[in-house]
């Protein structure tokens, strides 16, 4: 609850103390002084009826308004979580109230504002909310003396004042109607402070509401950025898949047509075995691309392991042309995540076909080491190198996809001094089983 609010309730509490202490006093005070004066006689021909015991009715009174007091302290305690509760002490707070108005002689009936109040400070469950304000509205109807006085003997506050002289019952009755008058107003001004509070929560939730909004515009124009981006990143991957795929299976066929041509001019079986070869190149070649289109991994990796696939691929290359490459395994193999081996297999197919287009080279050594936590590639030729590496489209995805596993790639080339690949991978722990 608001401080505002909590202070206003607060004040209407005290005032209410000091009302139900005064009209007590007033009646047990002015019995004692009629005893006194002897004017007993003359007070019950004036007002009719017997009063209360005297000091049952301050006793009993303030008494009881401290047990509303109490009351109010454990709604405090209890809160939202415990309504039902909550409710019944409330019940239980307006027969209090009714209690205290007996006592009174029902000359104050401003109690059930401050009970009202009470409804809408404690009580936050709206359907028990509108039970105890009608309960309120019905005690503060028919708690008036003129209505009770019909059934009850009752002897009203105008009678006990009545025993004063003016310059007594003029302040009486002013403070009575000022401070009447001020619980009034208190009422009036928690309720002002109520509505205040709940269009400031409206605007608060409105305000909040519309953040979250712009929020999730933001973040839908985000995810379709994202979506937008995973379809770039796949095209380009698409696009390194085929163009790895048809530089080597076309490099290859380049090379292998070299040796037909020279073969040509003697003829003979070993044509025969060179052309058929490249046609085996050429198939697994538009096979390797339809597996891309269907973004699936490497055929070769599918059907066997990277070991496996990449003695195929040199075969491959040492059936086709004059080159020698030799394949070297040092360490013990371990298994590798599908990634990885991806990775690798494009590595040595990128840097045999760059040996080829590009190196003239005669004899290329492909050689894997594997360590406890990592994976080094290295792929050297005896070509003519060149001045300095220039990274084409190839080396560019071979870098990117190497950087991605965590890993690092570099070349090293001079004239006449071949062309170097080092990579290092780190092996994550697992593996394909």
């Amino acid at each position: 609850m608001d401080k505002p609010l909590n202070y206003v309730y607060h004040f209407i509490l005290i005032l209410n103390l000091a009302i139900v202490s005064l009209l007590s006093l007033v009646m047990y005070q002015t019995t004692f002084l009629v005893c006194e004066a002897d004017q007993a006689r003359i007070f019950l021909e004036q007002a009719r009826y017997l009063p209360h015991v005297p000091w049952h009715v301050p006793v009993y009174a303030i008494g009881s308004f401290l047990i509303l007091a109490v009351s109010g302290l454990l709604k405090r305690r209890l809160g939202e979580s415990r309504t039902i509760l909550t409710f019944l002490l409330f019940l239980a707070d307006i027969a209090i109230t009714f209690f205290i108005a007996y006592n009174l002689n029902f000359s104050y009936k401003g109690l059930f504002l401050f009970i009202g109040v009470g409804a809408f400070f404690f009580i936050s469950k709206l359907p028990l909310r509108y039970i105890a304000i009608g309960l309120v509205m019905l005690g503060y109807i028919f708690s008036d003396y003129d209505i009770i006085s019909v059934r009850l003997n009752l002897v009203s506050l105008q009678d006990y004042i009545s025993f004063y002289g003016p310059s007594t019952q003029i302040p009486l009755y002013s403070i009575r109607s000022t401070l009447e008058s001020l619980n009034l107003m208190l009422a009036i001004l928690f309720f002002q402070f109520l509505i205040q509070s709940k269009v400031r929560e409206n605007k608060e939730f409105i305000k909040v509401n519309n953040e979250l909004s712009d929020k999730l515009h933001q973040l839908e124009i985000l995810q379709a950025k994202l979506e937008e981006s995973a379809r770039l990143k796949e095209r380009n991957r698409l696009a390194h898949e085929i163009h790895d795929i048809l530089g080597h299976s076309l490099t290859s066929i380049s090379t292998g047509l070299e040796a037909c041509i020279e073969l040509s001019k003697k003829g003979g079986a070993e044509l025969h075995r060179r052309l058929m070869k490249i046609k085996s190149v050429t198939d697994k070649g538009l096979t390797d691309i339809r597996r891309s289109v269907r973004e699936l991994k490497s055929d070769a990796i599918v059907k066997s392991s990277l070991l496996r696939a990449l003695q195929e691929l040199i075969n491959d290359a040492n059936a086709l042309g004059d080159q020698s490459v030799e394949f070297t395994i040092i360490g013990q193999a371990v298994p590798l995540e599908d990634d990885e081996e991806q990775t690798v297999y494009r590595l040595v197919q990128e840097s045999l076909t760059n040996s080829f287009k590009y190196s003239e080279s005669k004899a290329i050594d492909v050689s894997l080491r594997y360590t406890a936590n990592q994976l080094s590639v290295s792929i050297i030729d005896d070509g003519k190198g060149c001045a300095q590496v220039k990274k084409h489209f190839g080396l560019e995805h071979i870098e990117e996809q190497i950087a991605l596993l965590g890993g690092k790639v570099r070349f090293e080339t001079a004239e006449n001094c071949g062309f170097k690949t080092f990579a290092t991978i780190p092996l994550r722990k697992g593996g394909k089983s």
